[in-house]
């Protein structure tokens, strides 16, 4: 059975990423919900750190192609969505875009 944190928003004055998100316990997947974006892609990048200290890397999936073959996990979707993504087993996120966002507040839920 699921496990839902509570929401969390953080909101982009003006750049391509969140500040650190702090879900409140290591999560398996989070979903992310975005008002409507001029442009650019959506991705998540996890922190390798227990704290918001540490350094934030773009996740990537083993494709099921072959061995060698990573996907990159992103959308490219413009319009007002809600994407789970799943985060292996973090606690701390930051939200990236692809293209300068201004005044955009992102709302995350982790679960467990």
């Amino acid at each position: 059975m699921a496990i839902f944190r509570n929401i969390v928003s953080s909101t982009i004055t003006s750049g391509t990423s969140t500040s650190d998100i702090d879900l409140g316990a290591v999560c398996s997947k989070v979903l992310v919900m975005v008002p409507t974006i001029g442009s650019g892609t959506i991705t998540v990048h996890v922190s390798d750190s227990d704290s918001t200290s540490g350094t934030y890397y773009p996740l990537y999936a083993l494709d099921g192609n072959s061995a060698a073959d990573f996907a990159r996990i992103t959308t490219a979707q413009t319009n007002t969505k809600g994407v789970v993504f799943d985060i292996g087993a973090s606690r701390y996120i930051k939200v990236v875009f692809g293209a300068t966002q201004t005044a955009l507040t992102v709302k995350v839920r982790g679960i467990i």
